[in-house]
């Protein structure tokens, strides 16, 4: 069988790199060009990544000139709307790094025309792939835990820096970093919406940034359960910016406690900055990105859509109105 094609739409995120070597390791899927419009990154990836036959420093020359079957965008978050547009109208598949855009507009024009083009659009949410919240899910199903209450819930890291703060290229600061993945998990655990939310978020601990670095979210599901949510830039500077994700969950029957990323040994020195991480368990990139390839190659959705990532978008931006106007914000998902 021949292999999926795809090329990566910029290195911005620094989840690229993570999703560049996993593709230079599936056997079904082929890492065949790379496009990035920092000169001095590009020329760092081509050392890096020798065995990619063709860089761009123009995503619009790479989807001209190669042949592929897809593209992984991983650009700043504003600019995800316009290379997945252009991805589509030349006939490529799209897995888009979160947040799928930074305005519901972009996100419901990404999904309209990956309908147009019968193309898929997947939003990158490893987190659902993570063994521990699979195993969450069959028990929830199972009714383990009898009816749902009430989620506590985090997903800190460090303050990430670099185009991440300036609201005009990421959309905001660590609420809309953070609060994505963990919307997404528990609308999946529970296959409800998020009907209402209220968020606190101020800049407290990097008075050098000019967005928001510490935010609380407290939301209601339809389910009638009530979730908290911390997801600040919290973490010491030597820790890594992803990877800290965890729910508890109460039930009138019983309780779940679930750490997403538990299969790894950490080594933090701010002496040296030093960061060391050893992967111990499975590779929620990996498990993502085999899900994108195997539904090109089958024809079918992806188990993660554009539709999630709007829904998550839309309590993200919820969740800054909230914060300015001092009330709940209800969500109507239209």
């Amino acid at each position: 069988m021949a292999k999926c094609k795809i090329a990566l739409l910029s290195f911005a995120h620094m989840h690229a790199y993570s999703y560049a070597d996993v593709l230079l390791q599936l056997p079904d899927a082929e890492l065949v060009a790379i496009a990035d419009d920092d000169p001095e990154r590009l020329a760092q990836l081509r050392q890096r990544y020798v065995s990619v036959p063709s860089f761009f420093e123009n995503y619009r020359d790479l989807l001209r000139e190669v042949p592929c079957d897809a593209v992984i965008i991983a650009s700043e978050n504003a600019k995800h709307c316009e290379m997945a547009l252009e991805s589509f109208r030349r006939g490529k598949h799209v897995l888009c790094e979160k947040p799928l855009a930074t305005t519901l507009e972009d996100a419901k024009r990404m999904i309209e025309a990956s309908r147009d083009a019968n193309r898929i659009l997947m939003t990158a949410f490893p987190v659902r792939f993570s063994p521990a919240i699979v195993e969450a899910k069959k028990c929830i199903q199972g009714g383990a835990l009898g009816k749902i209450l009430a989620i506590a819930s985090s997903n800190h890291g460090s303050m990430p820096g670099g185009w991440f703060v300036d609201p005009r290229l990421s959309g905001g600061g660590a609420v809309m970093d953070h609060t994505v993945h963990v919307v997404d998990v528990l609308r999946w655990l529970f296959e409800c919406e998020i009907a209402e939310v209220y968020a606190v978020y101020e800049n407290r601990l990097h008075p050098e940034i000019p967005c928001e670095d510490v935010g609380l979210l407290s939301m209601r599901m339809e389910n009638g359960a009530v979730v908290t949510l911390d997801t600040s830039w919290s973490r010491c500077k030597s820790y890594p910016i992803w990877g800290d994700v965890k729910l508890e969950i109460r039930g009138e029957s019983g309780r779940l406690s679930i750490d997403c990323f538990p299969q790894q040994m950490h080594v933090y020195d701010d002496r040296r900055m030093r960061h060391e991480a050893f992967a111990l368990g499975d590779n929620l990139d990996q498990l993502m990105i085999q899900e994108f390839v195997n539904a090109i190659v089958e024809k079918r959705e992806p188990c993660v859509t554009g539709t999630d990532g709007l829904r998550a978008l839309e309590v993200a931006l919820a969740a800054y109105r909230a914060g300015k106007e001092r009330r709940p914000v209800p969500l109507t998902h239209d």
